[in-house]
């Protein structure tokens, strides 16, 4: 099998087929997971025989999974001593965190670059595309019923609210940023024109984190990329966004009245989750070290907590990565922002990888791990972490290699051009004699 298309699938499991209806009706979401595991442990099966780098499949790449279900296992103490939760109430409750076993399968399969950012393209695609069909028909995909629950304890309108519809929007993020360091390192058309057509989507879909870490970034690329035809595409491209915001103004007008609005509302849900989990969720030093373990949606006292906090408008995946902190606690934070920022830090990563984790790092509150499609987008990010510093330590290698090679075959030359020169002594004073 190609491993790109065993990543594409991959990528769709963890979309949940977009919740199309089609899929939803046939499968619920827990056996859409079982299956996905399924998926994920036949790539070892599947690419068994195909060449793989030692260096790449090793602990050091493969630390990040041990860590964070450390901090997941830990956390489970904390839910059963200060939650009143049992250990397999919060074993089941959190099962869609196993869902990183994904990444040790990934480090064994070895896809190339090219297979990942394919398949990413093809995703993208598949979300943009569905995510137009709900826009007219909204019956087009179903919401689990804790979802439902969830809209229905905040009063809102479901057909309203289509960002939460349709899964894939972590995916077309990261493709969208390769896109750009594509047309920054080597301008073209066509690729300019796709990452516009991707960034007109993002707009439309209206999420303010991710229009927060895009829009600065988009700008900047525009500084950045180099071609003859710069300043008459800066020229177009202002007429066009110009008009673009004329058209769209009621969307730009309602997202700017809604954060002034949640900026001053004292009231404003991620604010009031931001105070209850700092300050008043955790029982102790522990729970605020280790976590509070994850809430199960059944009866149970830890359960019933969240479920008496949505009724006040407090959800914990208001506050993304914090909210993770609460539950996980402090381990898998920190190994996941030590990925991040050595992807910051060290010069031989890609601008894309690094546009992606300055995102991350800049604007937490939209990305976490509880589940998929976030726990996949952080394994791609991992992966490409080992991908290219894996690369970088052959260039120096081979580059060490070389330097080896050009530094004996000077010494050998030396040494010959000393023996010709001795030789040569030695024959001029046997004939003077």
């Amino acid at each position: 099998m190609n491993k790109f298309i065993y990543i594409l699938i991959c990528l769709i499991f963890s979309v949940n087929f977009w919740n199309l209806s089609i899929f939803m009706n046939l499968f619920s979401k827990d056996v859409l997971l079982f299956l996905l595991w399924i998926w994920i442990l036949s790539g070892i099966y599947l690419f068994n025989h195909s060449k793989r780098k030692k260096a790449l499949n090793c602990f050091y790449y493969k630390k990040t999974i041990y860590y964070i279900f450390l901090g997941v296992f830990i956390s489970m103490f904390s839910a059963y001593a200060y939650g009143k939760q049992s250990f397999i109430t919060t074993f089941i409750a959190q099962r869609s965190v196993y869902s990183f076993i994904l990444l040790p399968t990934i480090l064994f399969i070895q896809p190339t670059k090219e297979d990942i950012i394919k398949a990413l393209k093809w995703i993208t695609i598949g979300t943009i595309v569905v995510w137009i069909l709900v826009h007219f028909n909204t019956n087009l995909v179903k919401l689990d019923k804790s979802s439902i629950e969830q809209f229905e304890l905040q009063k809102q309108d479901l057909s309203a609210k289509l960002e939460f519809y349709v899964n894939g929007i972590y995916f077309v993020i990261l493709y969208f940023y390769y896109k750009i360091d594509e047309y920054i390192n080597e301008f073209s058309w066509k690729v300019f024109f796709e990452t516009s057509l991707i960034l007109i989507f993002l707009i439309l879909y209206q999420n303010r984190s991710m229009l927060l870490g895009v829009v600065p970034i988009f700008i900047y690329s525009i500084i950045k990329f180099k071609s003859e035809y710069k300043t008459n595409i800066i020229i177009g491209l202002s007429i066009f966004f110009v008009i673009f915001l004329i058209l769209t103004s009621d969307i730009w007008l309602s997202l700017i009245n809604n954060t002034q609005h949640d900026l001053n509302e004292t009231d404003y849900n991620r604010w009031k989750a931001l105070d209850y989990y700092l300050y008043h969720y955790s029982h102790n030093w522990f729970c605020y070290i280790f976590g509070n373990g994850f809430p199960s949606g059944g009866n149970s006292p830890l359960g019933n907590i969240m479920w008496s906090n949505f009724t006040k408008g407090i959800y914990a995946s208001d506050l993304g990565m914090i909210g993770m902190w609460s539950d996980y606690g402090l381990i898998p934070l920190i190994a996941l922002y030590s990925i991040i920022v050595s992807v910051l830090k060290h010069r031989y990563f890609p601008i894309s990888l690094k546009f992606i984790c300055l995102h991350v790092l800049l604007v937490p509150t939209i990305f976490h791990f509880w589940e998929n499609p976030g726990i996949t987008f952080f394994i791609i990010i991992i992966y490409f972490h080992a991908y290219y510093t894996e690369q970088n330590k052959n260039k120096i290698d081979n580059a060490s290699n070389n330097n080896r090679k050009l530094q004996r075959r000077r010494t050998n030359n030396y040494l010959y051009k000393r023996r010709i020169i001795q030789s040569t002594i030695a024959t001029s004073d046997s004939n003077s004699k």
